[in-house]
């Protein structure tokens, strides 16, 4: 069964899923280069029917999650009336309409053609929250026959903020859900605005500053909904969202953000984050625990935008009422074409045990025969190295930035290995050189460690096994000094293990390292710089290279060297 999903709004994605397993998944910001492009994800689209080496033609199933047909979809898709379920009549009567208009007046232009469907191919809407649970219950891998509760939580999808699923032999019950008026998710949004960044996109930034902080009780009481027992027991009204539409992305506005703004510029910066992360936190605990006690279960999975909050992954954590603590490693809107590809797969086999998802590398990839044209049609000095992991590792020892290149891009948020900038995490200066020097970002934001599997226990507190940096975990006694880079304000680590059978050559290259230092761990961090996606191709990694304070260049076997770095 072949089913493509496919994302349109912000952080728009497409995924391909054939007989349950995820082929492709990729963003389109990954080829456009527009951070969470909002965008119809053509060539994201193009990218999953090439990596699944069929048409759009041979696809059985278009997934879209949302419950609300775009008129996009008709545009960009050659679709047969009949391949809506007959009792969709709402959406073909909508569809009528559209593609008489689009007849009328032809959008697209003669060199860009629709993706043809078949006349077998149905058309799916999964809606939003539906999608999100999905991703998660169906990549976690827990035992079908187990009780399982599952949470959403966002800024608002399909009218929903906050929904919470009862998962048991592959269905997925609704038990509650919230719309906008009891949005976490926008309240830490509207509090990243006020304080001067990007709504929907750079609250991370607010959960780096937030160690560094006292709280301040009582301070932002009446900008966030509450929550008592699992129950919204006073929403709040956030009024309309502004947008502003601006070169395939959008950015948001909303209106509490110009009154929060003001108490921001009443109290330190610090203070300001700490007291949005206590918040989100009380508040997340009385919708989550309650609903663990009520549902009798220790397994959890979750997915949406608020999950990306890994302070509050491992908090929650280290409540130690959970066996299971799943979080979609790709929680955000991009996940979505995946979750709703899973939804209409699992539909069709409700008795089929799905395994836990072990990687992300689903985007494109290039050969050392690529990356060589590439290099030469620029006259690039370089080295093939056979051994490329052993020669990395001893300019990494020297503490050189080196920019890691290998296999196919990760989907996701997270830089796991294959586009990463790495270096050693043992001198507390390397998190100040890579934020100023390479990444060009604020100097309080963080990195994380990728550690070798064998080793992963013995730098941190009672962690799951984490392979996603997905969570944040206690470092043990002694870590601040043993790898100062990689330990935060707040004495934790957002952790990745790196297992040799799932990315051989990274495990490779980080305990190449480890026989050097003696420590089998690397800072690592996204190959881009900041307000930019993580570069896809060669060319693009060749470009951040050059124009950063990057040191070494590592495209699959080949090494690059500024021309003051020194061989070794």
């Amino acid at each position: 069964m072949k089913i493509l999903g496919v994302r349109f709004g912000h952080d728009s994605a497409a995924a391909l899923i054939i007989d349950g397993k995820i082929v492709a998944d990729v963003a389109e910001e990954r080829f456009s280069r527009i951070k969470n492009d909002a965008s119809f994800p053509i060539r994201a689209i193009e990218y999953c029917l090439k990596a699944g080496r069929i048409s759009s033609e041979e696809l059985d199933v278009l997934a879209i999650p949302t419950k609300t047909f775009q008129r996009e979809f008709a545009v960009f898709f050659d679709i047969p009336e009949e391949n809506f379920s007959p009792y969709k009549e709402n959406i073909k009567s909508k569809l009528k309409k559209i593609i008489g208009k689009i007849e009328r007046l032809p959008i697209l232009p003669l060199y860009l053609k629709p993706f043809k469907l078949s006349k077998h191919c149905k058309v799916e809407l999964v809606e939003h929250h539906l999608a999100h649970v999905a991703s998660a219950a169906y990549t976690s891998g827990i035992d079908i026959k187990e009780k399982v509760l599952g949470v959403t939580m966002d800024g608002r999808g399909d009218d929903t903020s906050v929904a919470l699923w009862r998962i048991q032999n592959n269905t997925i019950e609704n038990i509650i859900r919230f719309d906008g008026s009891g949005s976490m998710g926008w309240f830490y949004a509207n509090s990243t605005e006020a304080m001067g960044w990007r709504h929907g996109s750079e609250e991370w930034k607010v959960m780096g500053l937030a160690p560094y902080g006292t709280l301040q009780p009582r301070l932002l009481k009446g900008f966030y909904p509450e929550y008592k027992d699992g129950k919204l027991v006073k929403p709040h009204e956030f009024g309309e969202y502004g947008r502003w539409h601006d070169h395939g992305s959008n950015h948001y506005h909303g209106k509490d953000s110009e009154a929060m703004s003001k108490i921001f510029a009443s109290v330190k910066p610090e203070d300001f984050a700490a007291e949005v992360q206590r918040v989100s936190e009380e508040q997340a605990f009385e919708i989550i625990l309650p609903w663990l006690k009520k549902e009798n279960t220790r397994h959890l999975v979750c997915a949406g935008g608020f999950f990306m909050n890994v302070k509050f992954n491992q908090n929650l954590w280290y409540k130690g009422l959970l066996d299971t603590q799943w979080i979609y490693p790709n929680p955000g809107d991009a996940g979505l074409a995946v979750g709703a590809s899973l939804y209409v797969y699992y539909q069709n086999y409700p008795t089929k045990q799905h395994k836990q998802l072990d990687n992300l590398y689903f985007g494109p990839e290039y050969s050392n025969d690529e990356i060589k044209k590439i290099l030469d049609d620029r006259a690039i000095e370089y080295k093939y190295i056979e051994e490329i992991e052993k020669e990395t590792a001893k300019y990494l020892s020297k503490n050189f930035v080196v920019g890691w290149f290998q296999g196919r891009m990760e989907a996701g948020p997270r830089a796991l290995g294959n586009r990463s900038i790495l270096m050693s995490p043992l001198d507390s200066c390397n998190k100040d050189r890579i934020n100023a020097k390479v990444k060009y970002r604020e100097k309080f934001r963080p990195f994380c460690p990728s550690i070798a599997d064998e080793s992963y226990e013995e730098y941190l507190v009672s962690p799951r096994d984490e392979l996603f940096m997905v969570s944040s975990f206690e470092a043990k006694e002694g870590m601040r000094e043993r790898i100062p880079a990689v330990i935060h304000e707040d004495n934790t680590a957002r952790p990745q293990r790196v297992k040799s059978d799932i990315n051989p050559r990274y495990y490779n290259l980080i305990t190449e390292f480890g026989k050097i230092t003696g420590e089998s761990i690397l800072l690592n961090t996204s190959f881009n710089i900041k307000g930019e996606p993580i570069v896809c191709n060669p060319r693009e990694a060749i470009k951040c290279f050059y124009d950063t304070g990057l040191d070494i260049l590592v495209l699959g076997n080949y090494l690059i060297r500024k021309s003051n770095i020194e061989k070794i």
